[in-house]
């Protein structure tokens, strides 16, 4: 980008710093960016906590920034971990919340959209075989304080450019980790503020609620390979993500990430046999027996990712007794 994002050395410069904010999950700390131009712009927020807005007063001040002075919000992906602070953040600035079409919608009905996902967290466990105990698990309303409804100023669709008075940055969709990933690029020097589309560390394809035109079960992995690819075709230098140190070979990354889904695929592939069985109990031999309640949903949505990639291959085939889902080598 051109004035004061031009590419620095180091790719968190002046120009872009990031703030490393806890949140309360397992997941650990979240990464949010503030891009240093006009408007000051914070891409995501972090839970609406204490510590995390504590965290993020305290990065703004490093530079000698307060929360008032923030003139913009862009949001990557519905995930509470990613925008629970965002009505607060705009309670004290007035900010302007940018997020993609659909992500506006999550926002706003706020906590119905997450008991929408719940519920269907809860369905997607009990069909597919999970314990009694975790299909119980309220996979989300343990997030319910964690953030509130805000409204969207700007609706962002795939290809939009959020214009700053240094330059501009190409608003990406990459759905997979969830249906409304927003990535940002920074083309001029290879820069892409990723989110949780792209991490050193493993990020799984997480189903939510199929939209109007998606299957039932909606093929979240291969709309995640789709996106890795579309993003690897980018050739970014650098990624920010979301969680952990900035990726610094994002292509091989991508694709070891890439080589990791077909190796899991294959897997599952093997574990199918002529009897039909659920995914949770093929999770549960993949796993050597070890699925915690609490994780179950996620190791879930993994398993039944790389099962449709058999069943739309032809070589397995869903098959319901019940009102439960087994899986089976095709004939």
């Amino acid at each position: 980008m051109r004035g004061s994002f031009k590419h620095r050395p180091h790719p968190e410069g002046p120009d872009v710093w990031r703030i490393v904010v806890p949140t309360p999950w397992p997941v650990g700390p979240v990464n949010v960016y503030v891009l240093d131009d006009e408007p000051l712009t914070l891409v995501d927020t972090g839970p609406a906590t204490p510590e995390a807005m504590a965290a993020i007063e305290a990065g703004l001040a490093a530079h000698g920034r307060r929360v008032e002075d923030l003139g913009r919000l862009v949001i990557s992906h519905q995930h509470t971990d990613h925008w629970g602070m965002a009505a607060e953040l705009v309670a004290r600035s007035d900010a302007e919340v940018c997020a993609l079409r659909g992500l506006d919608d999550y926002m706003s009905a706020y906590p119905a959209s997450l008991f929408a996902e719940d519920a269907f967290a809860d369905d997607l466990l009990t069909r597919h075989g999970a314990s009694v105990a975790a299909s119980g698990a309220a996979v989300y309303r343990g997030d319910l304080h964690y953030a509130a409804s805000v409204g969207t100023d700007r609706v962002l669709a795939d290809g939009d450019v959020l214009g700053f008075a240094g330059g501009d940055l190409r608003v990406l969709h990459r759905p997979g980790h969830s249906p409304t990933d927003t990535v940002l690029w920074d083309e001029a020097r290879g820069l892409l503020l990723g989110a949780d589309h792209v991490m050193a560390k493993r990020s799984v394809a997480v189903m939510a609620p199929p939209g109007a035109d998606e299957p039932p079960r909606p093929r979240a992995l291969a709309r995640y390979r789709a996106s890795l690819d579309a993003t690897r075709a980018l050739g970014a230098a650098v990624v920010l993500p979301g969680h952990g140190e900035p990726v610094t070979d994002p292509d091989a990354v991508i694709a070891r990430r890439l080589r990791g889904f077909d190796r899991m695929t294959a897997r599952v592939g093997e574990a199918v046999g002529d009897r039909p069985r659920t995914a949770m109990e093929i999770a549960l031999g993949l796993r050597g027996g070890d699925v915690p309640d609490h994780a179950a949903f996620f190791v879930l949505c993994d398993v039944l990712g790389h099962l449709d990639e058999l069943i739309d291959a032809g070589a397995v085939v869903e098959v319901e007794t019940d009102g439960r889902a087994g899986f089976a080598v095709a004939a």
